[in-house]
């Protein structure tokens, strides 16, 4: 009987050029697809662009052009190289696609009716690049921990996913499937990271401040938080894929956003 397997790349950001980084993964994804193939296997290889939030409007405008016209246009490009590297994948899937946005909104409504996210005022450091809120005792010498680079002060209403509540569950699921993530060393630092709170999730941003994003299905004042969006890209396509397989991953992405290993087992480059 032939076995299904699933592999994706993270799907990659269109504020900037592709580059080599983003070839190698796609390369490392591309022979893995290959690979199960030459056995038989039904694959399933999925790549893609997140092309929502912040640094994505911010280049658009520096170049004059609309968020829509700028995607359009960069992915072009990432499609170009991957055609050049003769990248295998079976589908491309884009974050500003109605195919996605539509999975998008249901989750999100789904979780809000199971009083999964829930509203409150939020006050802390903002980084416009990591597109991500920190705690005062998060930030290095007054900038942000991950980049290095200046944070501001902002005080709004937002909404939250009850991402703690998980924690423990995370944590157990982790250790008792040894395979989870890969390699070992990768796995380990995770659960050190996991020993802290991990604290709830803030999953939208004001249209006020930030209009580019998909619209909560539950009020439409607010945009979906890009990364909280693009995570959902691996199930958009998962419902028509087989349903085993392997998401490859940086593990700066997982340590910032541990919400993305539900989307399925991760392995790291």
């Amino acid at each position: 009987m032939e076995n299904k397997f699933y592999i994706t790349t993270p799907i990659y950001y269109v504020n900037d050029e592709p580059h080599i980084g983003h070839a190698y993964c796609s390369v490392i994804a591309d022979i893995l697809a290959r690979y199960h193939r030459l056995f038989g296997d039904d694959v399933f290889f999925l790549t893609g662009t997140d092309e929502h939030g912040q640094k994505v409007a911010e280049a658009a405008a520096e170049s004059n052009r609309t968020p829509q016209q700028h995607c359009d246009l960069m992915v072009k490009r990432f499609q170009k190289v991957w055609e050049k590297l003769n990248l295998s994948h079976d589908d491309f899937i884009r974050t500003t696609e109605q195919r996605h946005k539509i999975i998008v909104q249901e989750i999100l409504r789904k979780l809000w009716e199971a009083g999964e996210i829930y509203e409150d005022e939020y006050e802390g450091w903002y980084c416009v690049p990591e597109e991500r809120f920190w705690t005062e005792k998060d930030l290095d010498d007054g900038n942000c921990p991950s980049c290095g680079r200046e944070v501001q002060r902002l005080t709004e209403k937002n909404y939250f996913f009850r991402m703690g509540k998980y924690q423990d569950w995370l944590i157990d699921h982790i250790k008792t499937h040894p395979r989870f993530i890969l390699p070992e060393s990768r796995k380990n630092e995770i659960l050190g990271f996991l020993a802290k709170p991990l604290g709830d999730l803030c999953i939208s941003r004001p249209v006020e401040r930030l209009a580019w994003g998909i619209p909560l299905p539950f009020d439409e004042k607010f945009v979906t938080y890009v990364w909280f969006d693009a995570l959902f890209n691996y199930y958009t396509m998962k419902n028509s894929s087989p349903t085993s397989g392997l998401t490859l991953f940086s593990i700066t992405i997982l340590r910032r956003f541990p919400w993305e290993m539900i989307s399925g087992p991760p392995a790291f480059i």
